[in-house]
């Protein structure tokens, strides 16, 4: 099994897979246009505003499958202030996920991430408490608005130099 070291979510380590949405502490109070909000279809497709309970990661943290949306990007904002793990990576050139370029991430519970159209990303994984989030995404309730695929061997990750505290090399998420 492949173990991944997980490394802080910043902007600028984001900026290949999309946005992050964070306060700066100072600055302007308001950014417009903050981040990329595509519908690749149109008037077909309606704006999937959700929440969603995620359950606790428990560890070691283990990604098995990978999502993405090639439709529309995908933002999500934590509610309740959980820490959670941020895996993306790129297409290969016959469309399935670069496994072998993945990054993962930690985000703050004051982080919200938006991804771009075609990015493969892990299932929500809140790793601090269970998690409650909102979720946008333009669908249109066809299979063509998510597609999934599991990992033929999963994948460990460490997020102990973000989480020290959650047990080493991070833990399980069953979203999947």
């Amino acid at each position: 099994m492949m173990t991944l070291k997980a490394k802080p979510l910043t902007p600028d380590a984001f900026k290949p897979y999309g946005q992050v949405l964070m306060g700066p502490g100072q600055g302007p109070e308001r950014y417009e246009f903050a981040a990329a909000v595509d519908n690749r279809r149109g008037d077909k497709a309606k704006a999937n505003f959700t929440f969603m309970r995620s359950k606790l990661a428990q560890a070691p943290v283990t990604v098995r499958a990978m999502e993405r949306h090639i439709h529309s990007n995908q933002i999500f904002v934590p509610m309740n202030g959980t820490a959670y793990l941020v895996a993306a990576c790129p297409s290969t050139a016959k469309g399935d996920p670069d496994i072998a370029r993945m990054e993962v991430f930690v985000a703050t519970g004051g982080q919200a991430i938006n991804l771009d159209t075609n990015v493969w990303h892990a299932p929500n994984t809140p790793l601090g408490a269970p998690g409650e989030f909102v979720m946008l995404r333009f669908d249109d309730g066809s299979p063509a608005d998510t597609e999934l695929r599991p990992l033929d061997t999963p994948i460990e990750v460490d997020v102990s130099a973000c989480l020290p505290s959650f047990g080493g090399a991070g833990g399980r998420t069953d979203s999947y």
